[in-house]
C-alpha cells in the first residue's frame, strides 16, 4: 500500500509564503466570482440567475445599458452585506491614444504629500482629509471592547462587526475622496503628470500610518482609470530631486524636510510642494510618450 509522504516547506528570505496549508474557516472567504458570461435575459427585474446557484434577489444599482455584454459577475461580502459586480464590455469604446498636445495650457503637474493631499503646478491646493486620523479614537473604543468579548460568544460576533463597519466607512469615505479629486483633475487638463513614487517602500516608513491614510496608490489607480475612459493622458516621472530643483533655472537648492520653502539666488519663491509640482510637469514635458506625440503632429502638419 502506497502512503502520501507531504513535505512542509519554509518560507524564504523573498517573502515567498510557501509551507504547510493553512486553514480556511467561513470568515476567510470573501468573494467568489463567475467567469463565464452572463446573458441579458438572466437578468429579471429584482432577479439575477447565476450558474449552480440559481436565481438570487438583488437591488439593482442602475439598469444595464442596451449593447454592453456581461463578461463576468462577483459576489463579494463586506461588513454591511452582500454584494454583486457586474463587469461590462463596450464595443463602442475606442482604444486610448496618446496624441495629446502637451501645451502648457492642457497639461497639471502634481505633487501629492502628507500636508496637502495634493499641490497643482498652478498652485492650487487639495487638502488632506485625514479619514482614519478622525475615527482612530472610535475605532480604539470599539476594538477595545472587542477585546474583552469572549471568544466564540455572539456579543463578539456583533463587536467584529460593529469594527468592521467602522472601516468599512473609512474606505468608502476615502474612495469617495479619491474619486472626486480625480475627476476635479480630469476637468482641469487633458495631461496629468505625477511622480513615480514607491509607495509599498514608503508605507513601511516611520510615516507608514499617514501613507496609508492618503491612499496615494489607490488613488492614482483611480485616475489612471477614469483619465483612460475621458480620453486623458496620466504620465509618472522620475521624482528624485523634483523638491530640491529650482524650477525656473534648473539649480540645485538643498532643502530638508522641515524647509517648507523654496527661495533661489535666480529670485525664483515658492512653496516646497508648489516648486515640486512645476518640476513635474516640466519633466512631463519631455516624456518619451508626449514626445512621440508631438513630432507625430509636426510630420502630419509638415504635408
Amino acid at each position: 500500500m502506497l502512503l502520501p509522504i507531504f513535505l512542509w516547506l519554509k518560507g524564504d528570505s523573498n517573502g515567498k509564503r510557501s509551507g504547510r496549508p493553512r486553514f480556511k474557516g467561513k470568515g476567510r472567504y470573501r468573494s467568489l466570482t463567475f467567469p463565464d458570461p452572463i446573458k441579458p435575459e438572466h437578468i429579471q427585474g429584482k432577479f439575477i440567475q447565476l450558474p449552480k446557484i440559481g436565481k438570487l434577489k438583488m437591488i439593482l444599482h442602475r439598469p444595464v445599458p442596451d449593447g454592453f455584454k456581461i463578461k463576468a459577475a462577483t459576489i463579494s461580502h463586506k461588513a454591511d452585506g452582500w454584494y454583486i459586480s457586474l463587469s461590462l464590455e463596450d464595443v463602442t469604446v475606442p482604444s486610448l491614444t496618446t496624441d495629446v498636445t502637451p501645451i502648457p495650457d492642457n497639461m497639471v503637474g502634481i505633487d501629492m504629500g502628507l500636508k496637502s493631499f495634493l499641490v497643482t503646478s498652478d498652485n492650487q491646493t487639495i487638502e488632506i482629509p485625514q479619514h482614519y486620523r478622525k475615527a482612530e479614537k472610535r475605532l480604539k473604543r470599539l476594538q477595545r471592547q472587542l477585546s474583552r468579548k469572549k471568544k466564540g460568544s455572539n456579543r463578539r460576533k456583533k463587536a467584529v462587526k460593529r469594527v468592521a463597519k467602522s472601516h468599512l466607512k473609512v474606505a468608502n469615505q476615502r474612495k469617495d475622496f479619491h474619486y472626486k479629486t480625480a475627476l476635479w483633475l480630469l476637468t482641469k487638463s487633458q495631461v496629468i503628470a505625477h511622480e513615480d513614487l514607491n509607495i509599498k517602500g514608503l508605507a513601511k516608513s516611520m510615516l507608514a500610518k499617514s501613507i496609508t491614510d492618503a491612499g496615494w496608490g489607490q488613488f492614482l489607480q483611480i485616475l489612471n482609470t477614469k483619465a483612460a475612459s475621458a480620453g486623458c493622458l496620466v504620465v509618472a516621472v522620475n521624482p528624485n530631486g523634483t523638491s530640491q530643483e529650482c524650477s525656473d533655472c534648473g539649480a540645485t537648492v538643498p532643502k530638508v524636510l522641515a524647509d517648507r520653502w523654496h527661495s533661489c539666488q535666480c529670485g525664483a519663491s515658492y512653496d516646497r510642494d508648489h516648486n515640486a509640482a512645476r518640476n513635474i510637469k516640466h519633466r512631463a514635458a519631455g516624456h518619451p510618450v508626449l514626445q512621440s506625440s508631438v513630432n507625430v503632429r509636426r510630420v502630419a502638419g509638415s504635408h
